[in-house]
């Protein structure tokens, strides 16, 4: 009996590290993916310290700088300090977390407080930033990979659009020898 006792511990112990090494894998690449995108959006948007959307709590820095101007009144607020405060709210509700769980659960639903902006600078009404808010905390931070991953392709065909359109001027003053030029078609 003693036997299958060990054989039973060691063989459920396998499959739970097992599963925690998928957990982790899963999560490593969440992290990655969602750090590439939002250094993406905030790359392109210009927000001030782009590289903190790797860290944990940079997220939020990121995140709050995205309220001004979509959430509240542009230039009501400094955007680095509404982000530094997310930073600071995100901190204290973190530490006062009393569990493992509680701190896991206490971070996504921050993340997706801060994350508000830039769901609602994506759809361009804050009703549906706050449900993709919701949406992003009921799926643990999954849907903000998908809408950064949006959201990211979009500013970059509107920043690529616009510099093919500045090109395209350009060049037809570049080519005063084009026989369209001043013709009326």
């Amino acid at each position: 009996m003693g036997w299958e006792f060990i054989a039973f511990f060691f063989g459920a112990a396998a499959i739970g590290i097992f599963f925690l090494f998928i957990v982790l894998i899963i999560a490593l690449l969440k992290w990655l993916l969602q750090g590439y995108f939002l250094f993406r959006v905030a790359e392109i948007k210009g927000y001030h310290l782009p590289f903190l959307a790797f860290l944990p709590f940079g997220t939020f820095y990121i995140g709050g700088q995205a309220y001004d101007g979509n959430i509240m009144k542009k230039g009501s607020f400094e955007p680095k300090q509404l982000g530094l405060a997310f930073v600071i709210g995100g901190l204290v509700l973190y530490i006062m977390g009393l569990s493992i769980g509680d701190i896991a659960i206490t971070y996504v639903l921050m993340e997706s407080i801060a994350f508000v902006g830039i769901f609602t600078a994506y759809v361009k009404q804050p009703v549906l930033g706050v449900l993709l808010a919701l949406l992003n905390a009921v799926t643990g931070g999954i849907a903000a990979i998908i809408i950064l991953f949006l959201y990211s392709r979009k500013l970059r065909e509107e920043h690529d659009g616009s510099q093919l359109f500045k090109e395209n001027n350009d060049s037809d003053k570049s080519h005063p020898n084009d026989p369209n030029l001043n013709r009326d078609i």
